[in-house]
């Protein structure tokens, strides 16, 4: 009895420590693969996390869960001197810890997802949004991009109105940079800014007083183009107005209004202007 207790336990255990293992790996294959281009997003994103990753991270629970009740009833029924060696502990502990924060993890996601509206276009300027060039357009396109850059015709899915409205309920924060700095040097600073956050510039004329940049994510590589726009008040300094758009997915989660208030911040840090 003992013997096939003990041979169970080893090998609940042992899938335990290969689930620990081989869990964060997935997900890391997921969207670093994406990233470098060995499949599409759908497949990275959409099949192997949110297809295939909940059943993943409960397996990986379970066996947990299940090494160390075994290890505990093992240790009760047949005592201290058989009682499993200090590895199986932590391989059931690592299991329990990676599958629970695992799904800790996607939960938030999924409530992100539900209380922020499914859009992907922010722009400090919903009036008149800052507008990409036939440049960075063909560039989306040649990039397999599902998002139009056509502002006008956007609206919230879920709720059928205009973006406008729908972007001033959820972010009102994103606003304008208003600066007593002179244009140019307000278009400097937010050239600076942008590449200090990692956007990789595309398009950058002074005399425009614009620039274009595309920012990538580490996991899944996705790419959100952005668009600056600086505009010379009559009453001195300047308007710095921005437009951040994603390629691909209906919901941001929230990123780009996230980019656009660092952006902000930034800007201000730069020009020594308080926010």
């Amino acid at each position: 009895m003992s013997g096939i207790f003990r041979t169970i336990r080893h090998i609940v255990i042992a899938l335990a420590g290969v689930a620990a293992a081989v869990t964060p790996l997935w997900f890391a294959a997921a969207g670093l693969g994406t990233r470098f281009g060995l499949w599409e997003y759908s497949f990275g994103l959409g099949t192997m996390t949110f297809s295939w990753g909940p059943p993943l991270l409960f397996t990986t629970v379970g066996l947990g869960g299940g090494a160390l009740v075994l290890a505990i009833i093992y240790r009760l029924l047949f005592g201290q001197s058989n009682a499993p060696g200090a590895g199986g502990y932590v391989a059931a502990v690592a299991a329990l810890a990676v599958g629970g924060a695992g799904l800790w993890y996607a939960d938030s996601v999924r409530t992100t997802a539900q209380t922020l509206p499914p859009i992907h276009d922010i722009t400090t300027d919903t009036a008149n949004p800052p507008q990409f060039s036939a440049a960075m357009i063909e560039r989306r396109e040649d990039d397999g991009a599902r998002n139009s850059v056509d502002y006008a015709s956007k609206i919230d899915p879920r709720s059928e109105r205009p973006l406008p409205q729908v972007q001033a309920e959820a972010y009102p924060d994103i606003q304008p940079i208003m600066t007593g700095a002179e244009p140019l040097l307000a278009y400097r600073a937010a050239l600076g800014a942008a590449r200090e956050l990692g956007w990789r510039v595309t398009t950058a004329s002074e005399d425009a007083l614009m620039f274009e940049g595309t920012s990538t994510t580490f996991w899944y590589g996705f790419k959100d183009d952005v668009v600056v726009r600086v505009t010379e008040l009559e009453q001195g300094g300047s308007r710095i107005d921005a437009r951040s758009v994603s390629r691909v997915g209906v919901s941001d989660l929230g990123a780009n209004a996230a980019r656009l208030r660092a952006f902000s911040e930034r800007v201000r840090s730069s020009l020594g202007e308080a926010a």
